[in-house]
Protein backbone atom coordinates (compact mmCIF):
# COMPACT_ATOMS: atom_id res chain seq x y z
CA UNK A 1 0.00 0.00 0.00
CA UNK A 2 1.28 3.45 -0.90
CA UNK A 3 1.93 5.87 1.95
CA UNK A 4 2.31 8.89 -0.33
CA UNK A 5 0.82 12.07 1.09
CA UNK A 6 0.64 13.58 -2.39
CA UNK A 7 1.58 12.83 -5.97
CA UNK A 8 5.34 12.39 -6.20
CA UNK A 9 5.84 12.88 -2.45
CA UNK A 10 7.31 10.00 -0.46
CA UNK A 11 8.88 9.53 2.95
CA UNK A 12 12.38 10.24 1.69
CA UNK A 13 11.16 13.69 0.68
CA UNK A 14 9.14 14.11 3.87
CA UNK A 15 12.07 13.85 6.27
CA UNK A 16 15.81 14.16 5.83
CA UNK A 17 18.37 13.94 8.62
CA UNK A 18 18.14 17.23 10.54
CA UNK A 19 21.10 19.14 11.91
CA UNK A 20 21.49 19.29 15.66
CA UNK A 21 20.37 22.92 15.67
CA UNK A 22 16.87 21.88 14.63
CA UNK A 23 16.54 19.60 17.61
CA UNK A 24 17.89 22.22 19.98
CA UNK A 25 15.07 24.50 18.91
CA UNK A 26 12.68 21.79 20.08
CA UNK A 27 9.02 22.30 19.33
CA UNK A 28 8.96 26.11 19.48
CA UNK A 29 9.63 26.70 15.77
CA UNK A 30 7.15 24.02 14.64
CA UNK A 31 4.54 25.85 16.70
CA UNK A 32 5.36 28.99 14.73
CA UNK A 33 5.47 27.16 11.41
CA UNK A 34 2.07 25.54 11.78
CA UNK A 35 0.59 28.90 12.68
CA UNK A 36 2.08 30.95 9.88
CA UNK A 37 -1.05 30.69 7.77
CA UNK A 38 -3.41 32.56 10.11
CA UNK A 39 -5.70 34.57 7.88
CA UNK A 40 -6.01 38.36 8.06
CA UNK A 41 -8.34 40.71 6.20
CA UNK A 42 -7.00 41.97 2.88
CA UNK A 43 -4.63 39.05 2.15
CA UNK A 44 -5.29 36.90 -0.92
CA UNK A 45 -7.07 33.63 -0.23
CA UNK A 46 -5.48 30.31 -1.16
CA UNK A 47 -7.63 29.90 -4.23
CA UNK A 48 -6.62 33.32 -5.68
CA UNK A 49 -2.86 33.21 -5.09
CA UNK A 50 -0.95 33.41 -8.37
CA UNK A 51 1.65 30.75 -7.54
CA UNK A 52 2.84 28.68 -4.54
CA UNK A 53 5.37 31.32 -3.45
CA UNK A 54 2.70 34.03 -3.46
CA UNK A 55 0.44 31.68 -1.51
CA UNK A 56 3.06 31.17 1.21
CA UNK A 57 4.10 34.84 1.25
CA UNK A 58 0.50 35.93 1.64
CA UNK A 59 -0.35 33.63 4.51
CA UNK A 60 2.95 34.28 6.30
CA UNK A 61 2.39 38.05 6.16
CA UNK A 62 -1.14 37.60 7.43
CA UNK A 63 0.04 35.35 10.24
CA UNK A 64 2.62 37.82 11.53
CA UNK A 65 -0.06 40.51 11.61
CA UNK A 66 -2.39 38.22 13.53
CA UNK A 67 0.32 37.10 15.96
CA UNK A 68 1.08 40.71 16.85
CA UNK A 69 -2.49 41.16 18.05
CA UNK A 70 -2.22 40.61 21.79
CA UNK A 71 -5.90 41.41 22.23
CA UNK A 72 -7.00 38.09 20.73
CA UNK A 73 -8.55 35.80 23.30
CA UNK A 74 -7.57 32.14 23.47
CA UNK A 75 -10.93 31.25 21.95
CA UNK A 76 -10.52 33.74 19.09
CA UNK A 77 -7.01 32.49 18.32
CA UNK A 78 -8.17 28.88 18.34
CA UNK A 79 -11.09 29.72 16.03
CA UNK A 80 -8.82 31.52 13.53
CA UNK A 81 -6.33 28.66 13.63
CA UNK A 82 -9.12 26.15 12.95
CA UNK A 83 -10.21 28.23 9.96
CA UNK A 84 -6.60 28.19 8.74
CA UNK A 85 -6.46 24.39 8.83
CA UNK A 86 -9.70 24.11 6.89
CA UNK A 87 -8.74 26.72 4.29
CA UNK A 88 -4.99 26.45 3.69
CA UNK A 89 -3.99 22.92 4.79
CA UNK A 90 -5.11 19.67 3.14
CA UNK A 91 -6.19 18.09 6.40
CA UNK A 92 -7.84 15.06 4.78
CA UNK A 93 -4.64 14.14 2.94
CA UNK A 94 -2.53 14.85 6.03
CA UNK A 95 -4.86 12.76 8.21
CA UNK A 96 -4.59 9.82 5.82
CA UNK A 97 -0.81 10.05 5.88
CA UNK A 98 -0.36 10.35 9.64
CA UNK A 99 -2.51 7.24 10.18
CA UNK A 100 -0.53 5.27 7.59
CA UNK A 101 -1.76 1.70 7.16
CA UNK A 102 -4.27 2.21 9.95
CA UNK A 103 -6.30 4.50 7.69
CA UNK A 104 -7.16 1.54 5.47
CA UNK A 105 -8.06 -0.56 8.49
CA UNK A 106 -10.39 2.10 9.95
CA UNK A 107 -14.12 2.17 9.26
CA UNK A 108 -15.66 5.20 7.55
CA UNK A 109 -17.06 6.32 10.89
CA UNK A 110 -13.63 6.02 12.53
CA UNK A 111 -12.01 8.01 9.70
CA UNK A 112 -14.50 10.86 10.09
CA UNK A 113 -14.16 10.81 13.87
CA UNK A 114 -10.36 10.81 13.69
CA UNK A 115 -10.31 13.69 11.19
CA UNK A 116 -12.42 15.80 13.53
CA UNK A 117 -10.37 14.89 16.61
CA UNK A 118 -7.04 15.38 14.82
CA UNK A 119 -7.97 18.92 13.74
CA UNK A 120 -9.10 19.75 17.27
CA UNK A 121 -5.89 18.27 18.66
CA UNK A 122 -3.68 20.35 16.33
CA UNK A 123 -5.58 23.48 17.38
CA UNK A 124 -5.10 22.57 21.05
CA UNK A 125 -1.39 21.90 20.61
CA UNK A 126 -0.47 24.95 18.52
CA UNK A 127 -3.04 27.76 18.70
CA UNK A 128 -2.35 29.33 22.10
CA UNK A 129 1.50 29.46 21.87
CA UNK A 130 1.32 31.45 18.62
CA UNK A 131 1.27 34.76 20.46
CA UNK A 132 4.85 34.08 21.62
CA UNK A 133 6.16 34.58 18.09
CA UNK A 134 5.15 38.09 17.17
CA UNK A 135 8.16 39.95 15.79
CA UNK A 136 9.61 37.04 13.80
CA UNK A 137 10.48 37.76 10.17
CA UNK A 138 9.75 35.25 7.41
CA UNK A 139 11.37 35.48 3.98
CA UNK A 140 10.44 33.31 0.98
CA UNK A 141 13.76 32.68 -0.77
CA UNK A 142 12.83 30.39 -3.66
CA UNK A 143 10.82 27.45 -4.94
CA UNK A 144 11.02 24.53 -7.33
CA UNK A 145 8.51 21.98 -8.65
CA UNK A 146 8.50 18.42 -7.34
CA UNK A 147 5.96 17.10 -9.82
CA UNK A 148 3.00 18.30 -11.83
CA UNK A 149 1.00 19.38 -8.78
CA UNK A 150 3.68 19.70 -6.05
CA UNK A 151 6.00 22.62 -5.30
CA UNK A 152 8.61 23.06 -2.58
CA UNK A 153 8.68 26.66 -1.33
CA UNK A 154 11.78 27.58 0.63
CA UNK A 155 11.78 30.23 3.34
CA UNK A 156 13.74 31.47 6.33
CA UNK A 157 12.41 32.39 9.77
CA UNK A 158 14.46 35.04 11.58
CA UNK A 159 13.80 35.49 15.28
CA UNK A 160 14.39 38.48 17.51
CA UNK A 161 17.07 36.83 19.67
CA UNK A 162 19.92 37.01 17.14
CA UNK A 163 19.95 33.26 16.50
CA UNK A 164 20.72 32.01 12.95
CA UNK A 165 17.75 31.93 10.62
CA UNK A 166 15.86 28.63 10.51
CA UNK A 167 15.29 27.07 7.10
CA UNK A 168 11.63 26.24 6.57
CA UNK A 169 10.35 24.36 3.52
CA UNK A 170 6.66 24.27 2.63
CA UNK A 171 5.27 21.50 0.44
CA UNK A 172 2.36 22.97 -1.47
CA UNK A 173 -0.06 20.98 -3.62
CA UNK A 174 -2.27 22.50 -6.31
CA UNK A 175 -5.71 21.07 -6.94
CA UNK A 176 -9.01 22.32 -8.34
CA UNK A 177 -9.61 24.39 -5.20
CA UNK A 178 -6.27 26.19 -5.36
CA UNK A 179 -3.15 25.69 -3.23
CA UNK A 180 -2.94 23.65 -0.02
CA UNK A 181 -0.05 23.04 2.37
CA UNK A 182 0.53 19.30 2.87
CA UNK A 183 3.72 19.40 4.94
CA UNK A 184 6.23 21.77 6.53
CA UNK A 185 9.90 20.89 7.07
CA UNK A 186 12.08 22.62 9.66
CA UNK A 187 15.67 22.20 8.47
CA UNK A 188 14.78 18.79 7.04
CA UNK A 189 12.47 17.71 9.85
CA UNK A 190 8.95 16.91 8.65
CA UNK A 191 6.16 18.09 10.95
CA UNK A 192 3.71 15.66 9.33
CA UNK A 193 6.09 12.72 9.70
CA UNK A 194 6.61 13.69 13.34
CA UNK A 195 2.86 13.48 13.89
CA UNK A 196 2.73 10.13 12.08
CA UNK A 197 5.44 8.61 14.27
CA UNK A 198 3.79 10.04 17.38
CA UNK A 199 0.36 8.64 16.53
CA UNK A 200 1.76 5.27 15.43
CA UNK A 201 3.38 4.92 18.84
CA UNK A 202 0.06 5.69 20.53
CA UNK A 203 -1.79 3.19 18.31
CA UNK A 204 0.69 0.44 19.14
CA UNK A 205 0.37 1.09 22.87
CA UNK A 206 -3.40 1.58 22.83
CA UNK A 207 -4.19 -1.45 20.71
CA UNK A 208 -5.44 0.06 17.45
CA UNK A 209 -7.37 2.96 15.99
CA UNK A 210 -10.12 2.66 18.62
CA UNK A 211 -7.52 3.14 21.35
CA UNK A 212 -6.04 6.16 19.55
CA UNK A 213 -9.45 7.80 19.24
CA UNK A 214 -10.11 7.16 22.92
CA UNK A 215 -6.79 8.72 23.93
CA UNK A 216 -7.35 11.76 21.71
CA UNK A 217 -10.76 12.24 23.29
CA UNK A 218 -9.18 12.04 26.75
CA UNK A 219 -6.41 14.49 25.85
CA UNK A 220 -8.85 16.96 24.34
CA UNK A 221 -11.08 16.64 27.39
CA UNK A 222 -8.19 17.38 29.75
CA UNK A 223 -6.61 20.06 27.56
CA UNK A 224 -3.27 18.21 27.34
CA UNK A 225 -1.20 17.04 24.37
CA UNK A 226 0.91 14.10 23.31
CA UNK A 227 4.50 15.31 23.58
CA UNK A 228 7.29 13.76 21.53
CA UNK A 229 10.59 15.11 20.12
CA UNK A 230 10.83 16.08 16.47
CA UNK A 231 11.11 13.13 14.11
CA UNK A 232 14.52 12.65 12.54
CA UNK A 233 15.86 10.17 10.04
CA UNK A 234 19.38 8.89 10.36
Amino acid sequence: MSNHIGQGLDEQMLAKAPPSGALRRGLRLPILILGLGLAANGVAAAGTAGNPSDFISGQVTAALSALANKELTQEDRAREFHELLDKDFDMLRISRFVLGRYWQEATDAQKQHFLQLFEEYVVLAYAQPLSDFSGNTVRVIGSHPEGETMTLVRSEVVGTDGAPAAKVDWRVRKDDDGFKVIDVDLEGVSIVLTQREQLSSVIERAGGITGLIRQLEQKLGSGSTLERPLAKRE
